[in-house]
């Protein structure tokens, strides 16, 4: 994990922050939007087999879109992930970074924080639910 990785790491899990970490100077998440919600999606309980591929984030909600401004993920079959956040904070938006191997459970998907969360998909689009927000991702192509 690369320094820094750990709040990155707690945001994206439980998309949530701690409040002490984030300035109220912040941007407004409604004036940094990555993009409306996909309209019309049938949102679907997923499984595993959702977890393949490169996806970026389309929408962030709740809690965590204080302070993330994009999200991306590249899931393998396997089982391992890679992710990247552009976070705001502290004094300049950064990207944090972590990998690791995600598990999927009765209780939903686990990225190694035994903290697992709700996982929806639809066509080329999974949505991540937790207490903390929402994040809805929009598979795409690597080129």
């Amino acid at each position: 994990m690369s320094r820094g990785a750990a709040p990155f790491a707690l945001a994206s899990l439980a998309l949530a922050l701690a409040p002490a970490c984030i300035t109220p100077s912040v941007v407004a998440s409604s004036g940094r939007s990555v993009q409306a919600e996909p309209a019309a999606l049938d949102w679907q309980p997923a499984g595993p087999e959702a977890l393949d591929g490169f996806f970026e984030s389309v929408s962030i909600e709740g809690e965590a879109a204080a302070a993330l401004v994009r999200i991306y993920y590249h899931f393998t079959r396997t089982g391992t992930y890679t992710g990247a956040a552009l976070v705001i904070g502290g004094n300049e938006p950064e990207f944090q970074t972590l990998s690791g191997q995600w598990k999927f459970g009765p209780e939903g998907l686990d990225l190694g924080d035994g903290v697992p969360v709700r996982l929806l998909a639809a066509p080329e689009h999974l949505r991540i639910e937790s207490e903390g927000g929402v994040v809805t991702l929009r598979k795409r192509a690597l080129e």
